[in-house]
């Protein structure tokens, strides 16, 4: 009789047991209202940044965040910590490469991009903080 309460009490939990092997949706931070398949939080994960110049306009890529920010036209150097005062393109998506949308939730608070996602494969990044 207890093997068997022991077999019905398994067979009722099994589902609700995570499966390491299965790579399901998972949800993203509550306020951003969508569903993922994939994620990072926080500054140093952010994803690919592509800014513009301040002296000449051109594109400059931007691979992580603590890269010092190089311009491959003009002589414009510019240290990582000025990332807020050069222009956002945008982010590209460490998955699949696309474009991302981004924006921000606390703009006279926080001065970077807080959240980006690709509505090509649901990845999401989300700067993290305390608000």
């Amino acid at each position: 009789m207890i093997h068997w309460v022991r077999w019905v009490g398994g067979q009722i939990i099994a589902p609700l047991r995570a499966d390491p092997q299965r790579s399901g949706f998972r949800l993203s931070s509550p306020e951003t209202s969508t569903t993922t398949l994939d994620g990072d939080v926080g500054w140093a994960s952010r994803p690919p940044a592509l800014l513009q110049c301040a002296q000449c306009g051109s594109d400059i890529s931007q691979r992580h965040p603590h890269d010092n920010i190089d311009c491959t036209r003009c002589i414009a150097t510019y240290e990582y910590d000025e990332f807020p005062h050069l222009e956002l393109k945008h982010f590209l998506c460490p998955v699949c490469g696309l474009e991302m949308e981004h924006g921000r939730r606390h703009p006279n608070v926080i001065d970077v991009p807080e959240w980006a996602t690709c509505h090509g494969c649901r990845y999401h990044w989300e700067f993290k903080h305390d608000f």
